[in-house]
């Protein structure tokens, strides 16, 4: 019993560790108006096949307990949880039979699903805190090598072992920024765009610093330091600006919680002075790729910021129809191509803000039950009397999270968005995690 926990533990650190790397099994492409279509493609990551057997192997731990009656008030307790996650995933799957294309809606579905037993697993799990942490900044780190030398050599090399598509700047499509006559190509790592990568960078940022402070030996905190420093540059070569502004506003609010915890709350302001610095020495390296990103003043930051303004328009055309059981998961730009075919692909886009794009695939049962499940964690959380500082940096991490939900659709539209989702909660679901 003890080395299936054990195995099942690693085997946690090491999926989520790995889980940036896209490397994937496309066994149907999706095709829109001729041209390759990502949003309705159906595939198989690698990291799925190791979920399974995280899973299969959680499944035979958990009936291993109960044959052993070994802590049955407690197995009773995480039973109730499953219950709940179970009804929840029974409610959001009524919007699948509605669906435009079922087919596609199932298979959104079931990445839902992967999430809500990945929680439910790590809930159950009394996990190492401090290396749940370490796997998500060291998955970080690898990630931030790779967009420190993409941003550097300006190509992002095709590796497929990697997950990673060949990326030219001089390609239509590819995410720039525009300078003049030269369009300079913003960081991948091995994720399918740089706002993606931002985003995840944020969250390992953060836990740097809850870790920093939990850590007492001198040379964990010297490395911890060096990440920082490598992860920030990471973030930096994404120029993106939803996630730069969500570090600092996590910043601030992990500063402000820490307030009555001296150590994290020091530590936070030591870090804030790292990245402060940082993003001067970025700033005077590259000052136009900053004011281009801060100003819009060209013909791409233009028209992505009144793209983005058109989808607001064409969620409200959307929900007016469909605002009781949603278009169904992944059915978003269906319901777009089925109103307008004359289109690219690359044109139907699902709007830039996580919890329009719910309220449109799912209606008001689906985005009211994903609500009450984060009402719940959240509820959970405030029970709590002591506040340490794992539980702090994990409601800032999710707090970070909520900011960049506000500017994007990855944390819903797409697997590693809605596993991230789901690693997340369980921060701060963190009672469950073993600490110091």
């Amino acid at each position: 019993m003890r080395h299936l926990k054990q195995t099942i533990e690693w085997l946690l650190y090491t999926f989520i560790f790995l889980l940036p790397l896209q490397t994937r099994w496309i066994y149907q492409q999706g095709f829109l108006n001729g041209e390759k279509w990502e949003y309705g493609t159906f595939s198989l990551y690698a990291t799925e096949l190791l979920f399974g057997l995280i899973l299969i192997l959680s499944i035979v731990y958990a009936i291993a307990r109960l044959v052993k009656n070994q802590e049955i008030k407690k197995t009773k307790k995480q039973l109730r949880r499953v219950f709940l996650l179970v009804l929840i995933l029974l409610l959001v799957s009524l919007s699948c039979f509605l669906a435009l294309n079922p087919q596609l809606a199932f298979y959104k579905f079931s990445h839902l699903i992967m999430a809500a037993a990945l929680f439910a697993i790590i809930a159950a799990m009394k996990l190492d805190w401090q290396k749940f942490s370490w796997a998500i900044i060291l998955g970080g780190l690898l990630q931030s090598i790779l967009a420190i030398q993409q941003f550097m050599t300006q190509e992002i090399f095709a590796n497929k072992w990697l997950g990673m598509a060949g990326q030219n700047p001089e390609t239509l499509g590819v995410p720039v920024v525009q300078l003049e006559n030269l369009r300079w190509l913003r960081s991948f790592g091995s994720l399918p765009h740089p706002n993606i990568l931002a985003g995840f960078l944020v969250i390992g940022l953060i836990l740097i610093i809850g870790l920093y402070s939990i850590i007492k030996t001198k040379k964990p905190q010297n490395l911890l330091r060096l990440v920082f420093v490598v992860n920030f540059l990471g973030l930096m070569t994404t120029l993106s600006r939803a996630a730069i502004l969500s570090f600092v506003v996590g910043i601030i609010i992990l500063t402000f919680l820490s307030r009555k915890n001296i150590v994290l709350n020091k530590a936070s302001a030591k870090f804030a002075l790292i990245a402060l610095f940082i993003f001067v020495v970025f700033t005077v390296s590259f000052p136009e790729l900053i004011l281009t990103r801060t100003l819009s003043s060209n013909r791409v930051e233009n028209i992505s910021n009144v793209t983005r303004v058109e989808q607001y328009g064409e969620a409200g055309q959307i929900l007016t129809s469909t605002w009781l059981t949603g278009t169904g998961p992944g059915n978003y730009v269906v319901r777009l191509y089925s109103q307008d075919s004359t289109k690219s692909a690359w044109d139907y886009q699902p709007i830039h803000n996580t919890y329009l794009l719910i309220f449109a695939e799912l209606g008001i049962l689906g985005l009211a039950s994903i609500l009450l499940f984060v009402f719940y964690v959240l509820f959970n959380l405030f029970k709590c009397v002591s506040w340490s500082a794992e539980r702090l940096t994990g409601l800032t991490c999710l707090a970070a999270l909520a900011g960049l939900a506000l500017f994007d659709h990855y944390l819903w539209s797409f697997y590693f968005g809605i596993m991230l989702v789901a690693i997340v909660l369980s921060l701060v679901k963190n009672n469950n995690f073993k600490t110091l």
